[in-house]
C-alpha cells in the first residue's frame, strides 16, 4: 500500500483545500520545507471518468508534455488532470470550481480536491544532499593529504631542528673552548709581561751598579 501511495503515504491528513494551502503558506513563510497533505471528504471518479474539462486560458500540463512518443502518451496519463496556474490563490480558486481538477503553481505547489504537495524549498532534496556529501567526502580527502603533507613537513623541521641544536651545542662548545685558549693566552702574556719587566728592571740596576 505504502508503494502505491507513493509520496502520498507520508502526507499529513487535512480537511479540505483551503487548509492545505494554508499549511503550504506557512511552510513557505518559515523556510521549513515541503510536506505532502492529503485530503479527506472527496470523492473522486474511477480510471473510466471522461476527459476533465479544462477551463479556457489555463493551460494543460498535458499540453506542455514533450519527449519521446513512447514515453509522452504514459507522461499525459498521468498528468492529464493537472493544470498550471500563476498563484496558490489561483489554486484554490480553480479546484473550488473544479474539484475533478489538480492545479500545478509556478512556484511548484499542487493542489487538488484530495491531495497537496508544496511548501519552502529551503529544504534540501536528496539530490542536493548527496551532491553536499559528495562535496563534503572530496574536501575530507583533501584535508587528508593535506594533513599527510604537514605531518611530512613537521617531521622535516623536527629533523632540522635537532640538526640545528647540534650545530648550536657544537658552536657552543667552540666558542667555549676559544676563551679557555684565550684566557690561558692572556695568562701566558701577563707573564712574559711581567718577565719582561723584570729583565728590564734588572738591566737597568746593572747599568746603575756599572757607573
Amino acid at each position: 500500500v505504502a508503494a502505491a501511495l507513493g509520496a502520498a503515504a507520508d502526507a499529513v491528513a487535512v480537511t479540505d483545500p483551503a487548509t492545505a494551502a494554508e499549511a503550504i503558506r506557512l511552510l513557505r513563510k518559515q523556510d521549513a520545507g515541503r510536506a505532502a497533505l492529503l485530503l479527506g471528504g472527496v470523492r473522486r471518479a474511477g480510471d473510466g471518468a471522461p476527459e476533465p474539462v479544462v477551463p479556457a486560458g489555463t493551460p494543460a500540463v498535458a499540453d506542455l508534455v514533450s519527449g519521446p512518443v513512447e514515453l509522452v502518451a504514459a507522461v499525459r496519463r498521468l498528468v492529464r488532470d493537472m493544470v498550471v496556474v500563476a498563484t496558490l490563490e489561483d489554486a484554490e480558486d480553480l479546484v473550488a470550481a473544479h474539484p475533478e481538477l489538480t492545479a500545478v503553481t509556478g512556484e511548484g505547489d499542487l493542489l487538488s480536491a484530495h491531495f497537496a504537495h508544496g511548501g519552502s524549498a529551503g529544504a534540501p532534496s536528496l539530490l542536493e544532499v548527496q551532491a553536499s556529501v559528495d562535496e563534503a567526502a572530496a574536501e575530507l580527502d583533501g584535508l587528508a593529504v593535506r594533513c599527510t603533507g604537514l605531518a611530512e613537513a613537521q617531521r622535516l623541521a623536527a629533523a632540522r631542528r635537532t640538526e640545528s641544536a647540534a650545530l648550536v651545542e657544537e658552536l657552543g662548545e667552540r666558542r667555549r673552548a676559544a676563551e679557555r685558549e684565550r684566557s690561558g693566552v692572556a695568562q701566558q702574556l701577563g707573564r712574559l709581561a711581567g718577565q719582561a719587566r723584570g729583565a728590564a728592571g734588572e738591566a737597568e740596576r746593572m747599568d746603575a751598579s756599572a757607573t
